[in-house]
Order: structure tokens, then sequence, then C-alpha cells
């Protein structure tokens, strides 16, 4: 029953829409009123307004229904919450001061977004890699190379099986050209570092010792569950060495992003509290003055 009554509200919102684009009649508000709790009033362009695109009509029933239960349950609870708080000035300090921080927050992002719209260069990302390489450790091993898995029963296996062994200019093309018409994944990674873990996430084989294998294995053949999966690991690093400067760019842009992040506010607050010292926004009392005054010296 109740879900019949939400889809007849579901309903009647529509079509109050389609009548108002209509006809542009405004309609007062006690027509537009859904429930009452105490002097709180849930009107319908409420729900309207939150209901999500595209439901469909037993959705659109059932979130009325819920939302319209949630609201009474809601002004219920805050109606006994605020006869039972004793003081709730200490309550409205709280919503004042979140306010606060959402406009300093909103505005800093403001900030950020004009004046860091400037890439960091190359060289910067190299400079700093350079003083701090020690710093980039590998906590896993990486690789290149290239690994494609494709049914046991594709053709020239034979042949693909000499292919992904070399590195030549011809069996890369080769086996570009196979890995189109018969690779369930094809991946070539000679010119960039990889994680050895993610490319061992799609091969069914178990390594025990992660180190060793990186530096005994070069290549990887496996047949299971009606795939060939071949892996040709062309270089590595293992865990524990340092990262290789394309493999640790992402990480130090990150770093050099924050820094600049950081520094930028620190200034602007300086300039900020600088200019309202100046016009004399800003006036300290008793011992507090002396305070400012000494650390301005």
């Amino acid at each position: 029953m109740r879900n019949l009554f939400s889809l007849l509200i579901c309903l009647f919102v529509s079509a109050f829409f389609m009548a108002c684009n209509r006809g542009g009649k405004n309609i007062n508000n006690e027509n537009n009123a859904l429930v009452r709790v105490g002097d709180q009033v849930l009107y319908r362009d409420e729900l309207s307004n939150d209901m999500p695109n595209g439901l469909s009509a037993a959705d659109s029933a059932r979130f009325a229904d819920n939302y319209i239960a949630q609201w009474v349950n809601d002004r219920i609870l805050y109606d006994v919450a605020a006869k039972n708080i004793p003081d709730l000035s200490k309550i409205d300090q709280k919503v004042d001061r979140y306010r606060e921080d959402l406009i300093i927050f909103e505005y800093k992002k403001q900030l950020l977004d004009e004046k860091l719209s400037k890439e960091i260069s190359e060289g910067d990302l190299k400079a700093y890699y350079d003083k701090h390489a020690d710093e980039f450790k590998l906590k896993s091993g990486i690789i290149r190379g290239l690994f494609i898995k494709v049914p046991v029963n594709s053709p020239r296996i034979s042949q693909l099986k000499k292919w992904y062994r070399s590195d030549k200019p011809d069996a890369v093309e080769n086996i570009e050209k196979y890995g189109l018409n018969n690779a369930v994944i094809y991946e070539y990674f000679y010119d960039r570092w990889v994680s050895f873990s993610e490319v061992m996430d799609n091969i069914p084989y178990e390594i025990s010792d992660e180190t060793d294998f990186l530096r005994r294995q070069k290549y990887l053949e496996i047949s299971d569950g009606g795939y060939w999966y071949l892996l040709n690991i062309s270089d590595y690093k293992v865990p524990g060495s340092v990262m290789p400067f394309d493999f640790a760019k992402r990480q130090i842009r990150e770093i050099l992003t924050n820094k600049m992040r950081l520094q930028f506010l620190v200034n602007t607050e300086k300039e900020l509290y600088e200019k309202a010292i100046k016009d004399n926004r800003i006036e300290y009392y008793g011992s507090q003055r002396n305070k400012e005054k000494n650390k301005n010296k």
C-alpha cells in the first residue's frame, strides 16, 4: 500500500513539473506539500530534486517511499534531540566552525588550481631523483619484456615460441600481427618497467622466491587450462634495488607537487597576514601584543 502511495506521489511529481512547464502557473506551497512534522514540511520538489535520474517506476516508488520515511524519522529524532540537549549554543559554534573550514578549504583548492597549473619539468624530476635516488627502493621486482597468452589450439605455436624469445624487429613485428589475431593477452613492455607481480597475476605459476626467480629465469613457458603463457624477461630489478628513474618519476612528481602546494599555501597565508597587519585589520591585546611584536622583529 505504501509503495502504491509512493508511486502515485512520483507520478504526481512528474505531472506537476510537466504542467508547470506547459502552463507556467505557480502552485502554492500547501498544494506542493507531501508531509509535515511539527512546523517542518517536505515538499514534492525537494523529493523530485533528490531523486536519481533514470529510475524505473518501481524503483522511483521505492526511492520515494524510503526518502519520505527517512525524512519523517529524521525530523522526529531532531525534535527530540533538540529538546534534550541542554546547550545548543555549542552545536551552533561547531556548525559555524565547520562552515568556516569548508569555505577555507574551497578557497585553498581554488588557489591551488589557479596557481599550480604549471607542469613540473622533466629536468626538475631528474634533479630530484639524482639527489635522492637512494630513497627510492623497490618493494617488489620490476621487469621489462613481453608477455602473451594464447589458446593451446592456436596456429603456429612452435613459431610463436621462437618469436617471443627474440627482440629483433622482425620477430617483434611477427608477434604483433600474431597477437592481434590469436592472443587473449598481449603485453609489450621492452620500452618500460612494469611490476613483476602484476604480470605474474596472469600466469598460473607459483614463485617462492621472487629475487631468485628473476636472477635465474629469462623465459617462462607454461601450458595450463587450455592456454599457453609465454613470458620474456629482457631486464629486471629485484626487490631492494634502487628504482630506475622512469619508474620513480610518478612518485617524484607527487612529492614535488605536494611540496609546491605546501609552500604555496604557507606563502599565501603569510602574504595575507602581512597585508592584514598593514591595513590595520588585526589588533592584539595585552601580553599577546608583545609576543607578536617580538615575533615580527
